[in-house]
């Protein structure tokens, strides 16, 4: 009796778990990455507000494709210690931000981060391992909050 029960809640426990971030079902993020949603705004207003929120953290636009957009900054000196080269800087961060449209005017942004050397016009970039994104969450909830104010005062400054 006590088994049964043992392995029954063993069971739902790892059903429990295999559906936990899983996609299909609408869960969480990949592992590693960051994410947020977006109600009310177009994509357009999105990667305006990602550009701008994502340099004031140090990071410069490198460019956009479909349904994503790719953001940079200098390692540091410890990032270049540990994985580049002593001597020289030729560490980046790099991080993809996607966005992923759930609904009419409604998004998912979500970001992973990865640590690569000889990154853009380089002959060979290597990718040497991915950031924890958890940090990137910030960032996407500071662009999630200034979209939603803004789509908040719009309207009241219209009158």
């Amino acid at each position: 009796m006590l088994r049964s029960v043992f392995l029954s809640g063993l069971m739902a426990a790892g059903l429990a778990l295999g559906f936990v971030g899983c996609s299909s079902l609408g869960g969480g993020a990949p592992a590693g990455q960051a994410q947020v949603e977006v109600k009310g705004v177009l994509e357009s207003q999105i990667e305006a507000k990602a550009e701008e929120v994502f340099y004031r953290h140090g990071f410069d636009f490198k460019g956009t494709g479909d349904g994503h957009m790719e953001f940079e900054r200098n390692g540091g000196t410890l990032d270049n210690i540990l994985y580049g080269n002593w001597q020289g800087k030729d560490i980046t961060t790099r991080v993809t931000l996607y966005i992923i449209p759930k609904g009419q005017m409604t998004y998912v942004l979500r970001a992973r981060g990865m640590e690569v050397r000889n990154t853009f016009g380089g002959e060979s970039d290597t990718q040497l391992f991915d950031v924890q994104s958890g940090r990137y969450g910030v960032i996407l909830k500071k662009i999630a909050k200034e979209l939603k104010q803004e789509s908040t005062a719009a309207p009241s400054q219209a009158q």
